[in-house]
């Protein structure tokens, strides 16, 4: 099954968090969705707006407390715990085949059944049971958000006091589950010859990531971690970033980096190859890329010499522009 740079199980699909299992499933036909997301009679009553869906059992009432929930693709565990008013509470991480990430949180569970955080979770998996909230506070029902952006586990005030920020920040769940479901997104095979190397600790497998120079800004939005970016120099080079994988043999081996759709805003980024031959400087327009990949070519790699090094210095005159450091990875070919 494949992964990520940061060992997070790739998604092959979502499903929905209740009910029978299986691809011909009706889900409605044993459970309802009774809040929906930035719901106006939920504003109404309570001044917030809903971030996700309240999942409650046909029968009504009680009839679904100990339902079985479960996680929605796979993904891993970002956090758990009993958190004051939510109750039980499970947030799974999930990276889809694109780059993008989202994370599915699971809310007033009576039981949690995940071990650790970072633990790797296949879709399906039971992570819990349809709970009550703390002290038993709610009619039994599953509070379920699907997430845009990385937010505390149990976000709500300030941010459910405004519409925009809550639509900005979740997904409406159907919405997302029907268009990402099971056999709608393509699955990556995993690739035994490939070294993938990015900017965060943690981020790379058989290899290293080195940078030089001041005033490096990380963000959220690059493939599997944080990306790194800096403004643009039109006369010198102030940064510069290196990546170096540990290749196990020589031979052929393509080369490819991320290009996420923000901060890296540059029309002329140059990534010098060190290769068997010596070196080649590769110009890459990288805001022509969004969440895409860039293609440096095929190489003959050596171990132990073969490195991707990025500048700053772009030549470009104007207001600056982004340098985004984001992935590289290296396959074998041939």
């Amino acid at each position: 099954m494949a992964e990520t740079s940061d060992g997070i199980l790739i998604s092959d699909g979502f499903d929905f968090p209740v009910g029978p299992r299986g691809a011909n499933v009706d889900v409605f036909k044993t459970h309802k969705i009774d809040t929906v997301l930035a719901d106006p009679a939920y504003f109404k009553n309570l001044g917030a707006w809903h971030p996700g869906e309240d999942w409650n059992g046909r029968g009504g009432g009680d009839t679904d407390l100990g339902d079985p929930v479960y996680a929605i693709s796979n993904g891993r565990v970002a956090e758990f715990g009993d958190y004051p008013v939510w109750g039980n509470i499970v947030l799974l991480e999930h990276a889809l085949p694109d780059g993008t990430r989202v994370w599915s949180q699971y809310a007033h569970l009576d039981k949690i059944l995940v071990n650790q955080k970072g633990q790797n979770i296949q879709r399906g998996t039971q992570v819990g049971t349809i709970g009550k909230g703390a002290n038993n506070r709610y009619v039994a029902h599953l509070h379920f958000e699907i997430r845009k952006n990385k937010l505390p586990i149990g976000n709500w005030f300030p941010m459910m006091r405004n519409r925009d920020e809550v639509l900005a920040n979740y997904y409406n769940p159907t919405d997302f589950i029907q268009a990402h479901r099971p056999g709608k997104i393509q699955v990556p095979e995993a690739i035994p010859n490939q070294i993938i190397v990015g900017p965060q600790p943690g981020s790379h497998r058989a290899g290293s990531f080195q940078q030089g120079g001041g005033g490096w800004n990380s963000v959220p939005g690059g493939y599997g971690s944080d990306l790194f970016w800096v403004p643009t120099s039109a006369n010198s080079e102030t940064n510069w970033a290196e990546w170096r994988p540990a290749l196990p043999a020589a031979g052929q081996w393509e080369i490819w980096v991320y290009l996420p759709q923000q901060n890296a805003t540059t029309t002329y980024a140059r990534y010098t190859i060190t290769h068997a031959r010596g070196q080649t400087e590769i110009p890459v327009n990288q805001a022509g890329y969004n969440n895409a990949w860039a293609n440096l070519g095929v190489f003959q790699l050596a171990p132990n010499q073969a490195a991707v090094r990025l500048s700053n210095f772009t030549g470009e005159f104007g207001p600056p522009r982004m340098v985004g450091f984001d992935t590289v990875v290296w396959t074998r070919v041939g």
